[in-house]
């Protein structure tokens, strides 16, 4: 496996996916009490877990197969795949910070108890925006640059 293959925006779709799929084994949402520690990590979240995770797996299936495997096939997104990406990665995000910002809480029996927030999903943020950023990255990627060649020299036509 050569990765100097992978540009700076595969390394960060790829390292932030595999980031992510750690983060989701670890605490997200507990609460510490004297009897002992109760926590959910991100498997126990389908919106805020789940299908982040499918996106990110998504994103970085393609990106190992376009950069290891150039000769398979891969079908086309009604979009370019460069808006793909950073449609997903932008989706998975934004997905991942409002599991942060919106209070968790377990109810059993009629009693709720609010849950604290645990460092798993700080990590989970912090792997999903690497991968929104590689997504953003990869769209300029796939833009066609300026084009070369005799136009405009800078100059003030006064």
């Amino acid at each position: 496996m050569d990765l100097s293959k992978l540009t700076l925006s595969d390394k960060l779709i790829l390292g932030g996916g595999i980031v992510y799929l750690i983060a989701m084994f670890l605490p997200w949402w507990g609460i510490d009490t004297g009897f002992g520690d109760y926590a959910n990590n991100g498997w126990d979240y389908f919106l805020g877990g789940w299908l982040p995770l499918v996106l990110i797996a998504i994103m970085a299936a393609h990106v190992a197969v376009t950069r290891f495997a150039p000769e398979t096939k891969i079908p086309d997104l009604p979009v370019p795949w460069g808006q793909g990406y950073l449609i997903a990665g932008v989706v998975a995000a934004v997905i991942v910070v409002l599991r942060l910002l919106v209070p968790a809480d377990e109810c059993a029996g009629g009693f709720c108890i609010d849950l604290d927030r645990k460092f798993g999903i700080f990590v989970a943020v912090i792997a999903a925006i690497c991968v929104a950023v590689g997504g953003s990255m990869k769209l300029k990627e796939d833009q066609p640059g300026p084009a070369m060649g005799g136009g405009d020299t800078g100059t003030a036509p006064f």
